[in-house]
């Protein structure tokens, strides 16, 4: 009966796996990751830079803020459609009914950013 049980567990242990493995050994250290490549998230800005050699149509705006919501400010222009900007481009945190003097810059050629706003330092109506 030893003599069948022998060959039967040899059998078994082959199919398991019992011998020599292809998994690296205990002692053996794991392979070095690759290095980590910078990847820029767009929707932090939420405004897609594309790039490439741009023109823009540059005026200044006298613009009213309607509300303030998430770090974001809706504006509206005397003559023109509510736009945004983040709170960061202001100088200090603005208030809903406050008034601004913006330069609009709207692309009219390549990919790149569509719309830039800037706070022009100074009153409604013209540069200190």
């Amino acid at each position: 009966m030893r003599l069948i049980m022998l060959p039967a567990l040899a059998l078994l242990a082959s199919a398991c796996g019992g011998g020599d493995s292809d998994l690296p050994a205990d002692d053996m250290a794991a392979p070095t990751p690759p290095a980590e490549t910078s990847i820029v998230d767009e929707s932090e800005t939420d405004m897609p830079i594309v790039g490439g050699p741009c023109s823009y149509d540059d005026s200044v705006i006298d613009a009213h803020v309607i509300t303030i919501e998430d770090g974001i400010v809706e504006l509206a222009g005397t003559d023109s459609e509510s736009f945004y900007m983040p709170v960061e481009d202001f100088p200090s945190v603005p208030e809903a009914g406050a008034d601004y003097t913006i330069k609009a810059e709207l692309i009219t050629e390549g990919t790149c950013t569509p719309e830039i706003y800037t706070v022009i330092e100074g009153d409604v109506g013209g540069v200190e």
